[in-house]
């Protein structure tokens, strides 16, 4: 029989690189000379095929799964190390020099049924920390909003300490030193914000003294207020995160001018260089639940802002938020290959939220919590 004319395979086209067109952005003057920063998630890494981000993690019936188990959640928290070390490099090489680390690095390591030792981990993490040492780049994180001390219940309270100190283990085998800090909110108020603020003055004196060199409080939007922190922060000798948005939605009775010495005066009693968060609302935004929603990028920056501090940008865009800010104010060189548009339209949803409530997360077998870095993405 004549044999079958063999079938050519066609060839695909190289696909054309994506061409962005960048807006101008308005020019403005400032004399802040310290470093911005971003928090857990990069959106141009993140889209890279593979992708590199820090926050794998699993149901809790995977883990039970006898070909999963615990091996594979270690191997997760492994993988999310060595893609941390990629964007320490990636974001150093960007003249980004303050990053926060996301709180899902080691996905139920402060776990009350599945929590391990991040020892499996040590070399990783060693080159992890070696890496943002000699790149020059802060590292910090901020647990979750579940991270309450203030709690009346012991359970609250005891996942508190488990968390705090699993944040604590992987900075310090990191060899990452105090600025390296873990914020955290005062938490609920439960119907007794004074009997709240003392549950927390009780329960901080119960850490251990490494969570207790790197904790810092910031005030929030709905329940602690600079006014409330303050005093319990100079009682304790504790940093206070002053964060501009959160202010706005609840300021304090006397003008944040006035304040500010003191706010400072925390940071350098306890030797740790000043960080600061800065947010805005989205455009239109006017309910202080609408205020709330982090604006893809901010357009200024705050008054009164100290000359020399860490800023946090807890924007929706990330490190594009960043770079935003560095062409605006010329804070440092335009890397053009790395810049991406703002959308064209934000929006005013919160995802599904409509009350105070917190969103609920997703949940995995018997009820516990999955993991994910959308509680605290820019939080």
């Amino acid at each position: 029989e004549d044999a079958k004319p063999v079938k050519k395979k066609r060839t695909r086209k190289p696909k054309e690189p994506e061409v962005y067109v960048i807006p101008a952005v308005e020019r403005k003057e400032t004399t802040f000379k310290g470093r911005l920063g971003y928090a857990c998630l990069n959106t141009i890494l993140r889209k890279q095929k593979p992708p590199v981000f820090c926050s794998r993690t699993c149901r809790i019936d995977t883990i039970e799964k006898e070909d999963k188990g615990m091996p594979y959640l270690k191997e997760l928290g492994r993988q999310n190390v060595l893609d941390l070390i990629k964007m320490i490099e990636w974001t150093a090489a960007h003249h980004i020099y303050f990053l926060r680390v996301s709180s899902e690095l080691f996905p139920f390591a402060a776990h009350p049924d599945y929590q391990y030792s991040l020892e499996y981990a040590a070399e990783e993490l060693k080159l992890a920390g070696e890496t943002a040492r000699r790149l020059g780049v802060r590292l910090t994180s901020h647990p979750a909003q579940f991270c309450n001390l203030c709690s009346p219940r012991n359970v609250v309270i005891e996942n508190a300490y488990r968390d705090l100190e699993y944040h604590n283990e992987f900075f310090t085998r990191m060899g990452m030193g105090k600025d390296s800090v873990m914020i955290i909110h005062g938490g609920g108020v439960h119907g007794d914000k004074e009997a709240a603020l003392q549950r927390f003055r009780k329960h901080y004196k119960e850490l251990s003294d490494g969570v207790k060199a790197r904790l810092v409080l910031e005030n929030d939007e709905f329940s602690y207020s600079v006014d409330d922190l303050l005093p319990v922060c100079e009682d304790l000798n504790i940093p206070l995160v002053f964060d501009y948005h959160h202010h706005s939605i609840f300021p304090t009775t006397e003008p944040i001018e006035e304040l500010m010495p003191r706010i400072l005066a925390l940071w350098e009693n306890k030797g740790i260089r000043p960080k600061f968060h800065l947010s805005e609302p989205r455009k239109g935004a006017v309910t202080p639940m609408e205020r709330r929603a982090h604006a893809d990028r901010c357009q200024s920056l705050p008054r009164p802002l100290p000359d020399d501090i860490d800023l946090m940008i807890e924007a929706k865009d990330k490190e594009q938020a960043v770079f935003h800010l560095y062409r605006i104010y010329d804070l440092a060189p335009t890397i053009h290959e790395s810049l991406r548009p703002p959308a064209e339209e934000e929006t005013l949803q919160t995802a599904g939220r409509k009350s105070n409530k917190p969103k609920s997360p997703k949940k995995g077998k018997k009820g516990e919590v999955v993991g994910t870095d959308e509680i605290q993405a820019d939080d």
